[in-house]
Order: C-alpha cells, then structure tokens, then sequence
C-alpha cells in the first residue's frame, strides 16, 4: 500500500509541476537554514559530556556587589577556595585551580609564538577527561616550572621534534619544561587552552613581582576558576551549605570596603551554552545565540509550511473530484488522509535533498552570509537526523490539508464542487498570506534599519583620527628606539606609542580612580600612549599640556582626562582640572596635566564615559605611524624594512587604522546574514502568493471568458484579479509598519549614538514588498487576461 502511495505522489507531482516547483524551492530554502541551526545546536550542546564525572563536577562562580551598588556574576572565583574544600569539608573528592594568566609569547630559537594558558594542579586530570599523549599526569603538573602543552602547541614551537622535556620561554613568566603532551580531546570543552603549567611555580612568581598575589587572596576573585568533583552521596545542597558557610566566612560587609561576594555552584553540564556571566572562559556561545538561532529556522520553516497548506487547499476543488472517486470505490477516510501525509513527506524529503546541496554550497562559501551558523561536519547521525526532521516537517505540513481532503463527502463532491468551502472559504488563505506578507515586511524593515545602522556606525566621526596611520607591533622592542628608527622612512611624518587602537572593542584599559585618599572609588577607561599620543589621534586640548618629553619611565607622574571625568570630579571647568592630584587603583598618585574634548574612545554602543591618557611604557604594544601616503606600496616596504632590522628573523604584521576601523564597526557578518535570511522569508511568502495567484486565475478562466466576451479589457481584468490580493498586502502592511519600528526601535536601543528611523524607512520597505508582490500578481493575472476565449469556452 505504501508503495501505491508513493506512486500516486510522484504522479501528481508531475501534473502539478507549478505546485511542487514552488513547495519544494521554499521548503528547501527554510530547510537549508534549518539543517545550519540542526548543525549548530549539536555542536553548542556537546560541550563537556567526555569527563568522567560530569554530573557530580560543579564549577564555583561569585556574586559580588560593589559599594556603588553594581552587580556582577562572574564565572570565576577565589584561589584559595580548592584549598579550603579539599581541607575543610568532607564533601569533595577533587577539587582543583584554574589561574589563567599565562598568556604571552613563547620563543623557541629564533621563533616567538602567542600561547594561552594557565596554571594548574595534578587533579585537573582527576577531575576532567584529557588525557596526556606522553607523560605521567599524577606528575606532570607536581614539580614547579613544569608545563603540559596541547599536540598542536607542541607541534607549532617545536615542529617534528619531540617536545618532551623541552625548555618553553614565556617572555614575561620565564622558563618551563615541557612534562607532558595532550593527546586531542575527544569532545569539545569550555576549558580549551594551549599549555598547562603546575600551579605551584606561581608562589615564586608572585614573590618576584612577575604576577599579583592571588594564592591566598580571598578578595579578588576576578582570575581564578574553581571546580569541585563530589564524592558519590554528596548532594548539591550540601555544597551550596558548604559555600554559603565559606561567604559568610571570608567576606565581611560592605563597610570594609570589598562590597558583598557569595559564592554559588554551576553544574559542568550547565556551562556550555554560557549564560553570559563575566569572565567567562571558552568559546561555547551564549543562550541567547542558541535560541536566536532557532527562532530563525523555526520561523523560516513556519513560512514555508504556511505555502504548502496554502497551495493545499487551493488545490483542493481540483482534487476533491478524486477524493469523492476514491470512496465511491471503497477508500476509508485514513487512507485518503495517508495518502496525502505521504504526498507531503515525499515532498519534504525531496526539499531536503536540494537542502543539502545549498547547504554544501553556503559553507563553501561563507561570502554569502550565513557563515555565522557554522556547526558540526556531516556524518551519518547527523543526516539521519536530517531525514527525521524533513519526515516531521512534511508530517506536521501536510496534516491541515490532509484532514481537510479526507474530509469529502463523496455524494456533495461529485454532485456539485461548487458549494464547497474549507476553513471558512477563503479566510484561511487570505490569512496565510497576510501573515507571510507582514512577516516579510517587518523583517525588511529590521534589515533596513540594521543596514542604516551600521553604515552610519562605519561613517560616524568619533573624534580622532584614523586615516593613513598604520598600526605597527612593537614585539617588545623599546618604542623610543623604534620610534627613532621608524622615523628615517621617507614618508613617515610622525609616530606615536599606545596600548591599543582607539574605538576598538576590548583595546582600551580599565582602573579604579579616587580623587582623595579616603574618598569613593569611580570606574574609568584608559589608554596608554606617549607624548606624541595628541598629536597623531588629533585629540583636542581644551585646558594644559600634554605629557612632557622628558617623562620618567619607572614612576608615573601626568595622566590626561577627558571632559567626562571632570564633570565626574565635581569641577565646574577643564582649566580647574588641572594639577588636581588623583589615585589610580590604590596606589599611584598622579597630577591631572591636561583636559582634552570629549571623543568616543569606545565603540559607539557606549556613551562616553570618564577616560584617562596614561604614560606606561609597560603596557605599550604598538607604534601608531602617521604617513603619507602617495607611495604607499613603497612607504610599507621601508617601514618592514626597519622593523625587521629591530626584529631579525620574525614576521612583519601591519594595519591600517582605517582598515580595522572598518573591519570592527561595519557589521559586515550580521548585515550580510540578515540579508540572506529576509531574502528567504520574502521569497518563500512571494512564492507562496505566485502559487495562490497562479491557481484562482486557473480557477477563474472561464468567467474572465465571458468578460472578454462581453467586451472587458485587459487593464480592467488585471485590476479585477488583482485588487483582492492588493487589499491583502496593504493589511499586510498595516500589521507590520508597527511591527517593525518597535523591533528596529529595540535594536536602536543597543547604540548610544544611533540614527532615527524616519518616515522613508517605512514607505521605501513597504514600496519594496509592493514591487514583489506586484511581480508575482500581475506575472500570472496578466497572462490570464491576455487569454483566448475561445480557446476556454469553445466546450461550454
């Protein structure tokens, strides 16, 4: 029986061409975003299932509120807390440090390569599932100065040699050797660094000032993780009793001047996707991506069923005639019914195939715009999954129209077709349009919004300079040196040193200031740069000097605020600002020795906030040259040229300024994906509306017959066919015109500095889907009117 089904299926398909053309591209269009999102949810939901003890390991965050008020969830927490659970409590059976601070560059011969780690115990591989390639893990993080490096960390510092008891440099951090090697981790894991060293060499470090005290600091829970691995018949009530003990413990109100902490438990299975807390470690993506992405698929898919259960039932006079035959000969009800669900499936799967073609096809190249749902290779599991989900969505489209085929009264069908109504007649279809239309249209006009955002985003002036500045990496060398050297390039016209790039997200620094020794903390941002740091962002002083040429090295002395931290300071000008004395994090007094105009020193979601320009040469990482730029091919050469004198044997690496800018603040991804996503939606709906169109213009050949008869035109009939549809897409636009300025309003929200969305953004979206609709109504009523009648009256 199933096979006769499967014969009937492909039959009408090949009779209705029209019809599966348009189901099966739109299916396969939402499908193809559907088995991205399929991809992606598999691999965002594979996080750390390898460990051994997943269900009893939980990982430590803090809850800390500051005296201002401020709340923070943070992902990490207190060092010295693996200690205190391991010797205090009964309750773990491991516990274990993470300090992830050793990041920096390794040299190994000539070769200086970045790698991120940090510092450990031996129960990490008691506690999680890696798994050395070489070495003894109940040793390899037991002796201080040792390291376990990932293969291919390994690979990259030491290339085919064995690693194995090595010597790795850190430039800051000093010299480790190399006692193990990882073997690939069988899964993926929020833990994903490159090396491993034992957590004991971080005692002696701290001791000759090469890191911050941390071991035994229970304020500071900003750079450590904790995790806990319980004994088989400890429940998490009896850890988080044991954690609010240690809170109330180790912190003391907020009139000691640490704010309040309170530590908290987070299941290892509840980690990955993240719920976004602060210093989060790993690159397992947030809850709200997750979802976002599957709203999308969803949405799309709920699109394209709504064209199959439109073109369903308007096919449905054409078969009710088979429907009624069919039971005259003896069908029972479920079998019409199975008949169609077969139809639809077979329908689906058909769709899935050409699916998995774009699919190939948008991940070869990622140019298209959906590169941001990138998920797991294809395997077996995976298309079987796919075909499961094709089954379901040709099930669940196909039972609407199905119940409602099966339903015919053979009697009433084949005495008079006329008479026949489902759903009301028509209202379900004109309800299924409406609702694909304003769906398009509010997605047109987000994209517009979204578009016009990020160009003016990309266009707006934040106040300093970004054009023919090339961004050159200082790779440890002394920038005054360089500096001087860089200075000899014909072209060069002057150089500046800083800590980061302007407007870049993340570059700029963070630090607590008070302007009395006793008084209240304030947060500000900060860059460092050198005396020439004005001169070159075209910074303007609005009140006394920039730094002095002859300023000290080792000792702090000048900062430059902006207008933002006067006002935060209570002084009523940028000239009483100067000389004032301010404490930057505890402990360096320095003098305010200029005010410069405010600028957006952050990207433009965030207003602009109280800034500082600092002298640290400590902290400098790049040489800003400002150039000209009539050879720029020739300039480039001469500026590598220097730079590989100071840096012999290493790779040059340069930017433009105005490049990065572009880069960081064109929304290229997001506008790019957003597009290719509203131009499915809008597609699918003007399908679907083709398809409507294209079968009542059928249905209504032989009345358009008599009215060309009778002397109509075909002005006249194009407008007679067409102006219910028109009617449609004006409630249409009356739904979504609201819809869509509060979502674009929301997403304005995110920006500081943001545009309006303006009359012309409404009316120029709505004209758009006007054109579309026009398109695929006139195409098909057009051809209608310009008919023969003779050709469909000449049997009547």
């Amino acid at each position: 029986m199933l096979l006769r089904y499967i014969q009937i299926a492909f039959r009408n398909l090949r009779r209705q061409r029209l019809f599966a053309f348009i189901n099966i591209a739109g299916l396969a269009l939402s499908m193809t975003v559907c088995l991205m999102v399929l991809k992606s949810t598999k691999k965002n939901f594979s996080y750390d299932k390898f460990h051994p003890a997943a269900s009893r390991t939980w990982r430590i965050t803090s809850q800390a509120t500051t005296q201002e008020g401020k709340h923070y969830h943070m992902a990490s927490a207190p060092l010295p807390l693996a200690n205190v659970l391991r010797q205090d409590y009964a309750i773990a059976e491991e516990a274990v440090s993470l300090y992830g601070v050793l990041s920096g560059n390794v040299t190994a011969g000539k070769k200086k390569l970045p790698v991120s780690g940090a510092f450990t115990e031996p129960a990490f591989f008691r506690v999680f599932g890696f798994r050395l390639q070489s070495g003894n893990p109940a040793t390899a993080l037991s002796a201080p100065n040792s390291i376990v490096l990932s293969e291919a960390t390994a690979s990259r510092i030491f290339g085919t040699t064995s690693a194995m008891g090595k010597v790795v440099h850190f430039e800051k951090l000093g010299d480790y050797i190399v006692t193990g090697i990882l073997a690939p981790p069988p899964g993926l894991s929020h833990i994903d660094y490159e090396a491993y060293a034992s957590l004991s060499s971080v005692q002696a470090l701290e001791q000759q000032g090469l890191l911050p005290e941390r071991l035994l600091n229970w304020n500071n829970v900003q750079d450590g993780y904790v995790y806990v691995k319980l004994k088989p018949d400890v429940s998490e009530a009896s850890l988080a009793t044991a954690l609010s003990f240690i809170s109330r413990r180790y912190y003391q109100p907020a009139s000691k001047g640490i704010g309040s902490i309170t530590l908290e438990q987070q299941s290892l299975r509840s980690i990955s996707p993240s719920r976004e807390m602060y210093n989060d470690i790993g690159s397992a993506p947030p809850w709200g991506k997750v979802l976002g992405e599957i709203a999308v698929g969803l949405g799309l898919l709920v699109c394209a069923c709504f064209n199959y259960i439109n073109l369903s039932i308007v096919r449905s006079l054409q078969r009710a005639r088979e429907v009624g035959v069919r039971k005259v000969n003896g069908a029972y009800r479920w079998q019409v019914f199975m008949q169609f669900i077969v139809e639809s499936v077979i329908m689906c799967v058909l769709a899935l195939l050409l699916a998995l073609a774009l699919l190939l096809l948008a991940e070869h190249y990622t140019s298209i715009g959906i590169g941001f749902l990138s998920g797991e290779p294809v395997d077996f599991m995976l298309i079987g999954w796919f075909l499961l989900f094709s089954v379901l969505t040709g099930v669940l489209a196909g039972v609407i129209p199905a119940w409602a085929l099966s339903s015919f009264q053979p009697a009433k069908v084949l005495r008079n077709m006329v008479d026949i109504k489902l759903f009301g007649g028509l209202g379900l279809r004109k309800t299924l349009i409406v609702i694909q239309f304003s769906l398009s249209l509010t997605a047109i006009i987000f994209f517009v919004t979204v578009y016009r955002q990020f160009a003016y985003k990309a266009a707006f002036n934040m106040g300093f300079a970004r054009e023919n500045i090339l961004n050159v990496p200082l790779a440890d060398a002394d920038f005054q040196l360089m500096k001087d050297r860089m200075m000899q390039v014909k072209g060069v016209e002057m150089i500046t040193a800083s800590s980061g790039t302007l407007g870049v997200p993340r570059h700029s620094g963070f630090m607590q200031i008070k302007t009395a020794v006793n008084g209240s903390h304030m947060q500000a941002g900060y860059y460092a740069g050198d005396a020439d740091f004005l001169k070159v962002m075209q910074l303007k002083l609005l009140a006394g000097s920039g730094f002095p040429a002859t300023m000290s090295r080792d000792h702090e002395q000048y900062v430059i605020v902006n207008e933002q931290m006067v006002k935060a300071m209570n002084l009523t000008s940028p000239s009483d600002a100067i000389g004032k004395a301010i404490w930057l994090s505890d402990s360096a007094m320095v003098s305010i020795i200029g005010v410069i105009k405010d600028f957006n020193y952050q990207p433009i979601e965030a207003p602009v906030f109280p800034m500082a320009i600092r002298f640290v040469p400590g902290q400098f990482t790049q040489l800003q040259v400002l150039v000209d730029t009539h050879d720029k091919e020739a300039l480039t050469a001469g500026i590598k040229k220097a730079w590989l004198e100071m840096h012999p044997g290493e790779t040059f690496s340069a930017e433009w300024m105005s490049d990065l800018m572009h880069e960081k603040t064109s929304g290229k991804e997001p506008v790019s994906g957003l597009a290719v996503l509203v131009f499915m939606i809008t597609v699918i709906a003007a399908l679907g509306l083709l398809g409507v169109v294209s079968y009542t213009t059928f249905t209504r050949r032989k009345e358009i017959g008599v009215r060309k008869v009778m002397g109509a035109g075909v002005s006249g009939l194009v407008l007679l066919l067409s102006r219910n549809y028109l009617r449609l897409i004006l409630l249409a636009g009356l739904i979504a015109l609201p819809l869509g300025y509060l979502g674009s309003l929301l997403f304005l929200q995110i920006f500081a500095n943001r545009i309006s969305i303006g009359f012309f953004t409404l009316a120029g979206s709505f004209v758009a889907l006007l054109g579309i609709a026009l398109l695929a109504i006139i195409s098909q009523t057009w051809r209608a009117a310009q008919s023969n009648p003779v050709d469909v009256l000449r049997n009547d």
